[in-house]
């Protein structure tokens, strides 16, 4: 895994220019409605690797305008997900046949210039969907099947008499398990970092693949993982938690075994039968996709990880939504799995709160353009056009905190487990992978924590492992099971984990020690569990500013941006040498002291799990000179970043990291390689066989040390031979100069 791992970052390539432009003829009905036909050039599609970044230079926004994205290639499918089409054999047992994924090339970013934008963009052989939400406009992206054409228009421009929106229903089913009370608004500082992924197993019914897709398995394949990934690039940016497909169920003759005629007898079948006949497929919550006309959607509320962790859509239409003149009906399919999908994760509807964040689903119909996604307000006049596909703000508060307290030893979400993080081999503490520790006999205690920050140290105390929950576990335990260490000597017999336990609240510059609820209600921000404010809950990070900049030498480092305070020192994108920078929100510092005159390799590519910038001067905090930015590293996956900047001997240089995005906050490796600055007997430092390359067999050289206290090995003489060895021998790839 470290070898895959190292050699994927010595391979990068270029990003990968995507063309998608207005066709030269657009039809007069298109027309009619601002919307423009656009041509997808397949050869530059078919050539977009997995994780690559894609630029589309003149990306029609309808009649509007063009913009220039800048997006991801991204998977939706967990790593041995299955694909199936079921059926019925002559015994009359149900049996499922494996076909291949489809071939659909998934994209999501943003619009150049509006990091507040959201794109997704689903490309394949057979169905062409996207979403682009810019400045409170949403653009869709739709292939009219009729014509064969793809379309992209401004959904506002459309009159909703026209679009012949469904009437769309939905009801809620409580589970039996409630694992925490929703409250009317939560707010709780980001307290963990790195991937986190909810797994939703795909059922869908005869009708979905015959009535929506003339019978074709390979088209229908195409839509429901469309859909799936849709919600994933919703649930991603709103709350921080992906969803990801590990089963998907599809059905090439009417043998399927669902026969309820409404949301809520489909619903009950479908538990039914999975509960009895699926408990092999290994998941969070499954879903099932329906083209029959069930009247909408139904879900269980606050339902992951238990045996009530379904919901059903129904009354789809199998594309995205395009304005029709024969009286079909519209329906937006994203709209209605992504509503359900909330249901599941923790959300009602958003008239159920207390105050009711708006009124459309009790008859007040006064606020209902800009209506969200667990809103009603697809009922009111203007239908499913009102909608914008967001969560409110205390709904994702609501669903944040909802998982947040699910994710356990026994629900795990996380899905990054490439990112470095502690490795305890007795009291050694060093930084790999997952994999990495294990297969050296390890501890992992979890992506993206440091040693600079805790300890292998073994200590005993209380550890909250989710909602109110608390064993007496040691440190080392409850750090890998994803608990909150309490301290060593600490006990559960205090309650400080439960719902009365007062920690840090952060108002403005000051700090109290409350309840989460208390804290909430005058409007602060409760650090978490654990955090106080002796301890520096509420205190800015050690390199949040300038002139505390953390001082670095060439290696790997481990670092965090959550809870920093976005800086207001200017910055300027013309001195970009490639991708431009977004906000470069809560940004943290570090200074680096060249030791020779040469390149500085400045790198966050595929070792941190957020969307970063990366800046780096010349001068002092008080005239500071920008001399080189980056926003987006070539080939590095997640829209993280990577540059190059020319440095002299002995001159200081000040590193500025921070988020694309408000949103984008996390932990991970900052690397700084490319000086040569540690003595050797060898002609530049990896070259561990001294014949003047840098190469595969030095590489396995020092991995044949891994965990050990060899000099010859230890590139950066900390001690260990670890993965900032690694990365350090891979920043000297190559001829020895």
């Amino acid at each position: 895994m470290v070898l895959t791992t190292i050699l994927s970052i010595a391979l990068l390539t270029s990003s990968h220019e995507l063309a998608i432009t207005k066709a030269h003829n657009t039809p007069n009905t298109i027309a009619a409605f601002n919307g423009v036909v656009v041509s997808i050039e397949d050869s530059s599609l078919q050539a977009v690797s997995e994780n690559a970044t894609v630029v589309v230079p003149n990306f029609p926004l309808g009649a509007d305008s063009e913009v220039q994205l800048r997006l991801e290639r991204f998977d939706v499918f967990t790593p041995n997900a299955e694909v199936v089409v079921g059926s019925i054999n002559k015994a009359g047992d149900y049996i499922d046949t494996h076909i291949a994924r489809p071939n659909l090339v998934l994209l999501r970013g943003t619009i150049v210039g509006d990091p507040s934008s959201r794109v997704f963009l689903a490309l394949g052989e057979h169905t062409s969907n996207g979403l682009i939400e810019t400045e409170g406009k949403t653009y869709v992206l739709a292939k009219d099947k009729s014509l064969n054409l793809t379309v992209v228009y401004n959904l506002s421009d459309v009159d909703s008499e026209k679009m012949n929106w469904v009437d769309f229903q939905c009801d809620v089913e409580d589970s039996t398990k409630k694992i925490i009370e929703q409250q009317d608004n939560q707010s709780q500082r980001v307290s963990g970092g790195g991937c986190q992924a909810l797994q939703m197993a795909i059922e869908t019914d005869w009708e979905f693949t015959n009535d929506l897709f003339r019978g074709d398995v390979a088209e229908s394949s195409e839509y429901a993982t469309t859909l799936i990934a849709a919600v994933s690039s919703i649930t991603n940016s709103e709350v921080g938690y992906a969803v990801q497909i590990p089963f998907l169920r599809l059905w090439n003759n009417s043998s399927d075994p669902w026969t309820g005629s409404t949301t809520g007898a489909q619903l009950g079948e479908f538990r039914t039968y999975w509960v009895q006949n699926m408990d092999h497929v290994s998941r969070h919550l499954a879903h099932f996709l329906s083209g029959r006309t069930l009247g909408g959607g139904k879900a269980y509320v606050g339902a992951v990880c238990t045996n009530y962790g379904f919901a059903v859509s129904g009354n789809l239409r199998g594309s995205f939504p395009i304005p029709v003149e024969d009286h079909n009906y519209n329906n937006w399919d994203l709209f209605v799995v992504a509503h359900e999908t909330g249901h599941n994760i923790g959300t009602r509807h958003t008239h159920d709160y207390t105050p009711p964040i708006d009124g459309c689903g009790n008859g007040d119909c006064s606020a209902a353009w800009g209506g969200t996604i667990m809103s009603y307000c697809h009922q009111c006049s203007g239908g499913l056009s009102n909608i914008v596909l967001s969560y409110a703000t205390r709904v994702r508060a609501t669903i944040q905190t909802y998982l947040d307290l699910t994710n356990s030893a026994d629900c795990v979400f996380d899905c990054n487990s490439n990112i470095p993080g502690i490795c305890c081999v007795g009291e050694m503490c060093s930084e790999l992978t997952g994999d990495a520790c294990t297969a050296i006999g390890g501890v992992f205690l979890g992506t993206a924590t440091t040693c600079v920050s805790n300890s292998c140290v073994v200590q005993s105390g209380a550890c909250c492992l989710g909602g109110a929950q608390c064993s007496e576990l040691d440190n080392l335990v409850c750090a890998s099971s994803g608990g909150v260490f309490l301290g060593n000597g600490s006990t559960c017999a205090v309650g400080g984990c439960g719902p009365n336990a007062e920690y840090a609240c952060c108002l403005g510059t000051n700090c109290a020690e409350l309840t989460q609820s208390s804290c909430t209600a005058i409007g602060g921000t409760w650090a978490g569990i654990g955090e106080t404010c002796n301890g520096g809950g509420c205190d800015p990070l050690s390199n949040d500013f300038c002139d505390t900049a953390r001082e670095l030498n060439i290696g790997s480092w481990g670092f965090t941006t959550e809870g920093a305070i976005s800086g207001t020192e200017p910055f300027d994108n013309v001195l970009c040498n490639s991708e431009y920078l977004g906000g470069v929100y809560s940004d943290v510092w570090f200074t680096y002291t060249a030791c020779e005159t040469g390149n500085l390799l400045v790198s966050t590519c595929g070792s941190i799990d957020f969307d970063s910038d990366i800046i780096v001067y010349e001068g002092t905090c008080n005239s500071l000179v920008q001399i080189e930015c980056n926003g987006d590293g070539a080939g590095c996956g997640g829209f993280t970043s990577e540059l190059n900047v020319g440095v002299f001997a002995g001159e200081t240089y000040l590193i500025r990291v921070g988020g694309f995005s408000e949103a984008s906050q996390g932990s991970g490796q900052l690397v700084l390689g490319g000086q040569n600055c540690y003595p050797s007997d060898s002609p530049c430092v990896g070259d561990i066989n001294v014949d003047g390359f840098v190469t595969v067999e030095d590489l396995l050289e020092v991995m044949g040390h891994w965990a050990e206290n060899s000099p010859l090995h230890d590139l950066d003489e900390n001690g260990i031979v670890g993965i900032s060895d690694i990365l350090l021998l891979v920043s000297s790839w190559g001829v020895c100069e």
